[in-house]
């Protein structure tokens, strides 16, 4: 795997947090001891936090070429049970889950299990390779112009793929990363940006909207060049903001957009057309090509006219999985129809206009309206429908009882309430074919 062998190349410092820095040279031999106790093709459970050893563990599996699943925390793993672990990975320790005779050797190239709906606890999964993971990250650093004088911080989950591929693409340039538990609105955060000299800052809108209302246009960072922005749609007036600080104060600003699917970046805004469009997507990353098709499959050629979002590129996932038995399978075709509409302009540049199925970007992870209704009914709330756009979830039921319920679902999937609006009815609405009346639905809520 190209990032191993880069990282191996390097000399410098490779992480830093509150207590310690970390060279690349012991960063390599730590992640090698680990290593050597899993064994290749086996899968790893890994509890993946934004710390120093969670990225040793996550070197270790790739060195071992010992694919993972990634849990935010150890009482996920209840929800992988159809996927067989043979290794439980958290903090360096390694424990035996599953007898390496038990369960299909899974394929020689896979690496990275990713979840394909946020937090909603879906056990679908994206399966990605080695060459998935190493092409991204390839592309990554050219189209944001990386190299070792470059340093991040962990202001993203490391199981979030956003979040992942900035420590992939950093990793490879031989950059570095502070690494920490701590978020954009905690004192420690913004310390450790200063007193270590951070270049780069990510997020999703939620994050930009808060720094906007944390009036950070005002704060002190001088070594600070860099914003990349993933995860669903920032509200134009406030990416305006951002680009005409950035232009004002010689920064980069670049719009993202990606599906976990593509390991997961798609495209990218140059940062010198920002303020010139406004709300794109931008084009294909290196090696990629976007393309757009009719609902016959048909492309289209015209200028402005409105299709499904295609992507093809050596980044796009070997297929999805939900059981260990199709761990094994080989890779698939290499071309993702993202499920997006989208228009493209005479500049070549991509804009979102819609989805075609029904799932949405909530405070940057992508949620299964489907899943959200079927979890409620089997909590008890049998009258229910989910919907929503960016950042913004309504949910109608019909029993007045059923509210706490819904709002603990909620906590736990750690929706924030200024984010969803319930809506008590007499009834859920549906149509005559008994499908739910989405339409009608939309125009009770008044919020979307």
């Amino acid at each position: 795997m190209q990032l191993i062998e880069r990282i191996k190349q390097h000399t410098g410092i490779a992480l830093v947090d509150a207590e310690q820095t970390v060279s690349y040279v012991q960063l390599v031999k730590q992640a090698e001891q680990v290593a050597s106790q899993l064994a290749a093709h086996q899968l790893v459970a890994l509890v993946m936090e934004n710390s120093v050893v969670s990225i040793i563990d996550y070197l270790a599996c790739l060195m071992a070429r010992a694919p993972m699943i990634l849990l935010s925390d150890i009482t996920q793993l209840e929800l992988y049970t159809e996927y067989q672990p043979n290794f439980l990975l958290h903090s360096n320790q390694v424990s035996a889950l599953t007898p390496l005779s038990v369960g299909q050797k899974t394929h020689d190239d896979l690496r990275l299990l990713l979840s394909t709906s946020g937090s909603t606890g879906s056990p679908k999964m994206v399966r990605l390779s080695a060459q998935n993971l190493d092409a991204n990250t390839a592309a990554i650093v050219e189209y944001l112009e990386l190299d070792s004088t470059a340093r991040s911080i962990t202001s993203l989950p490391l199981t979030y793929s956003f979040g992942l591929s900035i420590l992939n693409s950093y990793l490879w340039v031989g950059a570095s990363l502070v690494v920490t538990k701590t978020s954009i609105t905690d004192k420690a955060f913004w310390t450790l940006m200063k007193e270590q000299a951070v270049t780069s800052l990510s997020g999703v809108p939620f994050h930009f909207e808060t720094l906007q209302r944390l009036r950070f246009f005002n704060m002190s960072l001088p070594a600070l060049k860099v914003f990349t922005q993933a995860g669903g749609k920032l509200r134009n007036e406030v990416l305006q903001a951002f680009a005409e600080h950035c232009q004002a104060n010689g920064l980069r600003f670049y719009v993202m957009y990606g599906q976990t699917e593509a390991a997961p970046r798609i495209s990218y805004l140059p940062p010198e057309h920002l303020l010139e469009k406004i709300g794109s997507i931008g084009i294909s990353v290196p090696e990629g090509k976007l393309t757009l098709v009719d609902e016959n499959g048909g492309k289209i050629t015209e200028l402005e006219l409105e299709g499904e979002l295609v992507y093809q590129g050596e980044n796009v996932m070997m297929g999805y999985a939900s059981s260990r038995v199709e761990l094994s399978l080989d890779q698939g075709v290499q071309t993702l129809y993202t499920g997006d509409l989208a228009k493209r302009d005479g500049d070549g540049y991509f804009y979102i206009t819609g989805r075609k199925s029904r799932f949405i970007k909530m405070q940057g992870k992508r949620i299964s309206l489907a899943h959200l209704e079927e979890t409620l009914k089997e909590r008890g709330v049998t009258e229910n429908a989910c919907l929503g756009q960016e950042d913004k979830l309504v949910i109608a039921y019909a029993n007045s009882q059923h509210q706490s319920t819904i709002v603990a679902y909620l906590q736990e999937l750690s929706v924030h309430p200024a984010f969803y609006q319930l809506i008590l009815l007499d009834r859920i609405p549906y149509t005559n074919s008994g499908k739910v009346d989405y339409p009608l639905l939309k125009r009770e809520a008044r919020w979307l």
